[in-house]
């Protein structure tokens, strides 16, 4: 007899309480006075956010800083979002509790068990949920610009038909107190404008189109928010986003259906 497929989402109606308390009561006061006073966090674009009021997206957000995970969830609060993590964080002492207290779901290390993943995302967002997401993959601390995307966030997106939320953290320079407090410069997280996807493209098709459209959102959201900053080091869309098959050449945007386990996740903060 086959074993029940354990669900990565808890559905128990106290467990999600006990998460849903700490969440508000403990860690969303605490990261809120820890963000304001050592990252000097400025937070745009909420209504965006308010927009999709009760309707499930997917937030595909840059990954350059240690705390945008955090920044993230104050961006969402009230709401609060699904964050996907490594599945070896989850083994970590202390570390593994906590994340899952906050909502945290491991992504598989088992190519095998990706599809499951992907499945129960997009089930999620069709409920109503947000999931977070890093197209970039890995974090690059501080980076200034974007790198190559993988097609995670936007084969949820295709599977769920749910807009994603472009987010960038971007980097400005510290002012007044923030001198004394802090060596980096502060950072401000920006929602924007919806992209929704299509109707009629085959998943593979619909992942790509949505991943190079929100691409040039984050590209235009990054570029408004830091007149200070370097100059910019954009390179062309379709190429930063090709890497996706030349690395993974699974993915093939002419393809018209999804292979089990081809499709690269990306995983919340973890390093």
């Amino acid at each position: 007899m086959s074993r029940r497929k354990k669900r990565l989402i808890a559905r128990n109606p106290l467990i999600r309480l006990g998460k849903a308390v700490f969440y508000y009561l403990v860690a969303v006061p605490v990261l809120f006075l820890i963000t304001q006073l050592f990252l000097g966090l400025r937070v745009r674009g909420w209504r965006n956010i308010k927009a999709l009021k009760g309707q499930g997206f997917v937030m595909a957000c840059s990954h350059n800083h240690y705390f945008d995970c955090v920044a993230q969830g104050l961006l969402l609060c009230p709401r609060r979002g699904i964050y996907t993590s490594l599945e070896a964080t989850f083994s970590w002492p202390v570390v593994g509790q906590l994340i899952r207290l906050l909502g945290a779901v491991p992504v598989p290390k088992n190519p095998g068990k990706m599809r499951g993943f992907f499945q129960e995302m997009a089930g999620a967002v069709r409920r109503g949920r947000i999931v977070l997401m890093y197209p970039e993959g890995e974090l690059l601390p501080f980076c200034r610009h974007l790198r190559e995307f993988h097609d995670g966030a936007f084969m949820i997106a295709a599977m769920a038909q749910a807009p994603v939320i472009p987010a960038v953290v971007t980097f400005r320079e510290r002012k007044g107190l923030y001198r004394l407090l802090k060596r980096r410069p502060c950072i401000t997280i920006t929602a924007g404008e919806p992209v929704y996807p299509q109707h009629g493209e085959s998943l593979r098709r619909e992942a790509h189109r949505l991943g190079l459209a929100v691409r040039d959102a984050m590209e235009e959201l990054m570029e408004a928010e830091r007149p200070w900053d370097e100059p910019e080091h954009r390179g062309n869309t379709a190429s930063a986003f090709s890497g996706v098959s030349a690395a993974h050449p699974a993915f093939d945007p002419s393809a018209d259906s999804l292979p089990a386990a081809e499709v690269l996740p990306e995983a919340c903060p973890s390093e």
